[in-house]
């Protein structure tokens, strides 16, 4: 019961998405279905295996869901070494940014983190309290897992699909930095939970697709997911502190 609630959970997030598929493409050929079809598959059981294993508590003070991110991390590692279909470069696989890029990250990165700095110290209650465990969590599995997921593996895929890119603000994007961005924050905020009560969080939705958005940006441009991990992972750390 538990598990198919998950499942649908996910169907219901991704069924959501289809029309900003079809309006970013309205006709795919067989190799792009196929792109496609392993995107729905990636997100499903990513999905099934991350929110399925949350509630295994491996210890009793524990307060994260680290067996989950754990199992979507493996799952994404898995794929990224096992699939013949998209490249390692293609998903971002690698320490070594873009020549030129550094200083433009570097910027984007500082300044969305500190207006969500100024947010959280004015509007937000602060703790004065680090939690050893949230800062493990926060600032490591929390963007790693995500990141090689979403801004990884699922938009590498959206980019076999919408091949054609729009120059915004000077970064060369995909329409599926959009339709991947959106997907996040949907997961983020739309929930089916135990006993088939949906759940709809509209905060969380923004915010998520927010932060997707930042993340896929610096992903395009650097050609690396690491600056995408790190700005993820600090922003956890704000948010859960």
């Amino acid at each position: 019961m538990i598990a198919s609630s998950y499942l649908l959970s996910a169907l219901l997030q991704f069924i959501i998405i289809l029309p900003f598929l079809f309006f970013g493409k309205r006709k795919f050929d067989r190799s792009e279905y196929r792109f496609l079809g392993i995107f729905a598959l990636m997100f499903l059981l990513w999905s099934v295996l991350t929110n399925g294993l949350a509630p295994i508590i491996v210890n009793e003070n524990q307060t994260w869901n680290w067996l989950g991110k754990i199992a979507g991390l493996l799952l994404g590692v898995f794929f990224v070494y096992r699939n013949k279909l998209i490249s390692k470069s293609d998903i971002g696989w690698t320490l070594r940014l873009k020549k030129g890029t550094v200083k433009p990250i570097i910027y984007t990165v500082l300044m969305v983190l500190i207006a969500r700095l100024i947010i959280y110290f004015c509007f937000e209650r602060v703790n004065p309290d680090i939690d050893f465990e949230t800062l493990v969590f926060q600032g490591s599995l929390a963007g790693f897992c995500d990141e090689l997921i979403f801004r990884g593996i699922l938009l590498a895929l959206l980019n076999k699909v919408f091949t054609a890119k729009e120059d915004i603000f000077g970064y060369s994007l995909s329409f599926g930095v959009l339709i991947s961005s959106l997907l996040y924050g949907i997961s983020q905020g739309f929930i089916l939970q135990e006993g088939f009560h949906l759940q709809i969080n509209l905060i969380r939705i923004l915010l998520g697709f927010l932060v997707g958005l930042i993340a896929a940006v610096l992903k395009e441009r650097s050609g690396s997911l690491l600056p995408a991990v790190i700005f993820h992972n600090l922003w956890m750390l704000i948010t859960n502190h």
